[in-house]
């Protein structure tokens, strides 16, 4: 199962790896066959894989695509379109570019979907507790002897979230004009962050891109979500591996799938040291605190942006209320976590079971 060929959801982030065509006389013409690139974008590794013949200047116009967009969407970049955005977007209404109010448009409808489960105003929470280089922004010092365990815990004691729970969070503080395509917020210190749902606009992006250039099958990787085009010929579909709880890269399942994306979240493997132990990344939103759960959540969806999104707000929801909404509204999704014995537990829905039939079969503890 470990050695196997396919793609393992929350898989490492690894050095920029690039299959670059080889060199070519002059007049000659590059033959098209199939090609398999990857480059780090957006703080993690895109692979993509083509099942058919693809020329490398395709594969490499889907990486531009998606390099373009991460300057439209990260906030890990200054100068990028919605940096400016949260830099003035509290004293006069912002004019953005399609790709970013089209972003902050499914950005609001998932978070109004999952009742505020996903929630793309998190930014100010993200910067209060240090989840990006910069370090924590007005952090006051935790109490001496206070204590929290695990990712999900806020770091600090009383003051330190009473702090955190003043922030302005809440995705009705963003207003939008569709006919100028303008965003502002109703309170100061409000901020959009996408990073719960970035990685699945992009990989929408850039299946865009190759199938405009005629690729019909593609196996599209970006470091914990996959987006599975068409399938490979003479079989059931791409093999998706799920990734153990407790180590991303190894598979403890596998799945097929075509047409659809897969999405998997998990705290542990960005957490980031804080004062009274790791930090995870995904934000419990309402709480103002990351979310505790300590497993995974992986997620089924037609288009890698729902999936994006959909694993994020299932991560906050957790494995008790979660798969009550999922088959409350057919979402395929898969619970997993790591007992203190080691046994891998499980809760899935109903829809992920009729998605893919007898998956835990293939089971490996």
């Amino acid at each position: 199962m470990r050695r196997a060929r396919y793609a393992v959801l929350l898989a490492c982030a690894a050095a920029l790896l690039v299959h670059a065509p080889a060199p070519r006389a002059a007049g000659e013409e590059r033959p098209s066959r199939p090609v398999a690139m990857a480059r780090f974008l957006m703080g993690t590794r895109l692979s993509i894989e083509t099942d058919g013949p693809a020329a490398p200047e395709t594969i490499d116009a889907a990486f531009r695509e998606v390099e373009r967009l991460e300057s439209v969407l990260s906030n890990w970049k200054a100068d990028s379109e919605v940096s400016r955005l949260n830099d003035r977007a509290s004293v006069a209404w912002f004019r953005c570019s399609p790709d970013l109010y089209r972003a902050v448009g499914d950005a609001l409808h998932w978070a109004a979907e999952t009742g505020g489960a996903f929630d793309p105003t998190v930014e100010p929470l993200v910067r209060a507790l240090g989840l990006r280089a910069e370090g924590p922004v007005d952090d006051p010092p935790p109490p001496t002897g206070s204590r929290t365990t695990g990712p999900g815990a806020a770091p600090g004691g009383d003051a330190r979230r009473e702090a955190l729970g003043r922030l302005p969070i809440g995705w009705r503080h963003v207003e939008r004009r569709g006919l100028t395509r303008s965003v502002r917020y109703d309170i100061p210190g409000v901020g959009l962050d996408f990073g719960g749902i970035g990685k699945g606009i992009a990989l929408d992006a850039a299946a865009r891109v190759l199938a405009r250039h005629g690729v019909r099958g593609a196996l599209l990787d970006f470091g914990g979500q996959v987006l599975a085009v068409g399938r490979p010929r003479g079989s059931g579909g791409w093999p998706i591996g799920i990734a153990d709880p407790l180590d991303r890269d190894a598979a403890v399942a596998v799945v097929r799938g075509s047409d659809l994306s897969i999405s998997t979240s998990g705290n542990g493997e960005r957490a980031v040291p804080g004062p009274d132990g790791p930090i995870g990344h995904i934000l419990d939103p309402k709480a103002h605190r990351p979310a505790p759960y300590p497993g995974t959540v992986t997620v089924a969806a037609r288009d890698a942006t729902s999936a994006d999104a959909l694993s994020t707000a299932l991560f906050v929801m957790g494995p008790e209320s979660g798969p009550r909404w999922a088959d409350a509204r057919g979402v395929a999704v898969l619970f997993l976590w790591r007992g203190a014995d080691g046994t891998l537990g499980l809760r899935s829905s109903r829809a992920f079971d009729e998605s893919f039939p007898g998956w835990s079969g293939t089971i490996e503890q």
